[in-house]
């Protein structure tokens, strides 16, 4: 759901109101009010400056306090939900829901969604209907549509939401595809003027502008098609070519000479260790909730830490995070998994090489036969 404008719409009088209402004290009130009010701007075109005007609502923007505010602000919209959940980051609001009748998963998002209209009313927030995106994933025979306020919005086949292309099959491929183009264009640019720098240039800037590309929220690149894990490698192995100035060596010699592994095995060791947070109770919330830590006291016979996600006959849930973190956990040798500090922990599984990793991107493949174990 897109708000037009959310920040510049804060109204001070509301927002004093919610803080005093989180229990803020009266001097901490006062000295808010202070900050947010009588504040004036005018614009500047070259040598020319409009009137001065006061502004009357909005946190000042690129502030500190600015956010954290809007935060606040905003924070009582969780609670006007009643059937779907709500995930929100800063002004980018998502409802999101599951059920297996397709009828009763969209009223359960169009009755919320009028309840998020009418709060934003309420909190002199407005919402752009046009610009709403909705997006179904799992098995339907047609495109569906959802009645958001007084517009009608079809499903999308992707979205891009914080800088991820969300596709309705959760398999990334179109986010990887972009982010290989990206990083082709900048390596193209590095391999023009590779002959003018001296090899620590051209490897701080491979890593800087190409190899980056994949750094922003790597796991969803876990489960992604063998073609896309096959662009990433393509890239990478050029790259590390135009570094060495090495057109002959193999994929593995020039990894093994760059003290690196494979951008899939990179994300496989930040698996890890946000598994190895979960267990020792310094992770976020969200990834607490996902995965389900084995009772000692269960089966002291087992040596696993989590969990394993049972899959029914259809294999739903295969290619899930709960279901494959957990195998992951179990071939990280002991020796790094009883890591007593995280410091520790990240030190250690930087030395790993998961040659023996369980996914289809790592089992050998063979037309007509299938994956081989």
């Amino acid at each position: 759901m897109d708000l037009s404008k959310a920040f510049d719409t804060i109204n001070y009088d509301l927002l004093i109101a919610k803080l005093h209402a989180y229990g803020f004290s009266y001097d901490a009130l006062s000295l808010i009010q202070s900050y947010l009010t009588d504040r004036w701007q005018r614009t500047k075109v070259n040598i020319s400056f409009s009137n001065w005007t006061e502004l009357l609502s909005g946190v000042p923007q690129g502030s500190v306090l600015g956010p954290l505010l809007f935060n606040i602000y905003i924070n009582d919209l969780f609670y006007v939900t009643e059937k779907t959940n709500v995930c929100n980051y800063a002004d980018d609001t998502t409802f999101h829901a599951c059920d297996s009748d397709i009828s009763n998963l969209i009223n359960n998002l169009e009755h919320d969604s009028l309840l998020a209209i009418e709060w934003f009313e309420n909190n002199y927030m407005k919402l752009n209907e046009d610009k709403c995106h909705f997006l179904i994933s799992g098995h339907k025979h047609e495109t569906v549509f959802a009645d958001i306020g007084e517009s009608k919005i079809w499903e999308s086949k992707s979205q891009k939401l914080l800088g991820i292309t969300i596709d309705k099959n959760l398999r990334f491929d179109e986010h990887i595809l972009t982010q290989c183009k990206k990083a082709g264009r900048k390596l193209n640019a590095l391999a023009r003027i590779c002959n003018l720098l001296s090899f620590d240039h051209r490897r701080v800037l491979m890593k800087a502008f190409v190899e980056s590309q994949f750094n922003y929220c790597p796991l969803v690149l876990m489960f992604s098609g063998r073609e896309s894990n096959n662009r990433i490698n393509h890239l990478q192995e050029r790259s590390l070519r135009i570094v060495y100035n090495d057109y002959s060596s193999t994929f593995e010699i020039l990894l093994s000479r760059d003290n690196s592994v494979t951008v899939h095995h990179r994300n496989i060791r930040l698996l890890a260790i946000e598994l190895f947070k979960v267990k020792n109770d310094l992770s976020n919330p969200i990834m607490s909730e996902l995965f389900d830590l084995r009772d000692i006291g269960y089966n002291f016979r087992s040596q696993t830490d989590f969990m394993l996600k049972k899959i029914n006959t259809s294999n739903y849930g295969l290619k899930s995070l709960k279901y494959f973190a957990p195998k992951i956990w179990n071939i990280v040798p002991s020796t790094i998994r009883q890591s007593t500090t995280l410091s520790e922990f990240t030190r250690k599984i930087k030395e790993w090489v998961p040659d023996n990793c369980p996914c289809n991107l790592c089992r050998l493949y063979l037309n007509q036969v299938g994956y081989i174990n």
